[in-house]
Formats: structure tokens, C-alpha cells, sequence
């Protein structure tokens, strides 16, 4: 009786071991980043009517004058294969309305590809500085622009830009970082 109880068991056990096996696969995931603390410089170009504050991680890349304007460059950040590129127009009161339009258009055209976005205003009475910020999320080109006017004589457009695929989770941690420091440089922003 013992062995045909033992024979049971071990039959039951050996046919219990032959499930198939079910795979569940990781999800992907990505490289924890650790990026340095703050740290900014002063931007202050002799030929350039405005300054501000920039991370150290940044270079400033002067880009050629278009169409007769001065002061565009890029602020590139090697190590994040990031870029934010800056132009800069002199204007009359007149042309301050359709830089803002083409602005709002340039940053509308990623609603398209966007799964959110944020629109808030810059109102700095005190240095004459007044814009809008377009905080786009989701995997798109470009998830942060800005303008920064004193509405009569200065207009300044920033775009963020990676050099990668587009794709809201590997690209967050680079973009948090870049876009806190684009934030500080709105609030340390100043017209000479």
C-alpha cells in the first residue's frame, strides 16, 4: 500500500512539473542618469542688448546674423546631444505682434505629435520682460519654447531640441534637467 501511495504521489508530481512554463517578459528599461547640480554663468555679449543665466553644462554657439539680425546663437549641451536655439530680432511695435503669432504658430505645430501641454505666461514688470513658455509632453521634436519681449524694441525665441529619436521616457530625465535650467535662465532674464 505505502509503495502504490508513494508511485501516486510521484506520478502526480511528475505531471504537475509538465505545465508549460509562462513567460513574462521585463518591460524595457532604461539607464538611471545622475546629473550635476546647478551651476550657471553669466551671458553677457558685448553686442547683444539682454543677459541671463545659463548652465555650465551649455556652450554658447554663436550662430551667422539672418537677415540682418544679430545675436542668434545656440546653447548646445554635449553630453545630453541637446540644443536650444535663440533668435534674437530688434523690432517696432508693429512687428512684435506677428514675431508673437509666428512663435505661438512654430510651437503649435507640435500639438499635433503632443500628448499635453502647458502654456503659461511670463509677466516680469520690474526688468520689461513679458512672453510665453509652451511646455509640450510627450514624444515629440521640440518639448519647450519660449519668446521674451519688452513688447516695443526686443523679441528673443528659444526652441529646445534633442539629437535623438523622440521619445517621452528615455528622453525625461535630460529634459527635466535642461528644461529647469531654461527656466532660471526666463527669471534671470534682463533688457540692458
Amino acid at each position: 500500500m505505502r509503495v502504490r501511495i508513494s508511485v501516486l504521489i510521484l506520478l502526480f508530481a511528475v505531471l504537475q512539473s509538465c505545465e508549460e512554463d509562462t513567460y513574462i517578459p521585463k518591460p524595457p528599461g532604461y539607464y538611471r542618469l545622475d546629473y550635476p547640480e546647478h551651476l550657471y554663468s553669466k551671458f553677457d555679449a558685448a553686442d547683444c542688448p539682454f543677459v541671463f543665466e545659463y548652465g555650465v553644462l551649455a556652450k554658447v554657439i554663436p550662430v551667422p546674423a539672418q537677415n540682418g539680425q544679430t545675436c542668434w546663437f545656440n546653447l548646445e549641451y554635449p553630453e545630453l546631444k541637446a540644443k536650444v536655439h535663440f533668435s534674437y530680432y530688434q523690432i517696432g511695435a508693429t512687428k512684435a505682434d506677428e514675431l508673437i503669432e509666428d512663435s505661438r504658430k512654430l510651437a503649435i505645430e507640435h500639438l499635433v505629435k503632443a500628448d499635453d501641454y502647458e502654456e503659461s505666461a511670463v509677466y516680469d514688470t520690474v526688468q520689461n520682460v513679458y512672453g510665453t513658455i509652451y511646455d509640450f509632453h510627450g514624444s515629440m521634436a521640440s518639448n519647450f519654447q519660449f519668446y521674451l519681449t519688452d513688447s516695443t524694441n526686443h523679441f528673443i525665441r528659444g526652441a529646445l531640441y534633442f539629437r535623438a529619436e523622440p521619445n517621452a521616457d528615455s528622453l525625461a530625465p535630460a529634459e527635466n534637467y535642461v528644461e529647469e535650467e531654461l527656466m532660471h535662465l526666463i527669471s534671470t532674464f534682463e533688457w540692458k
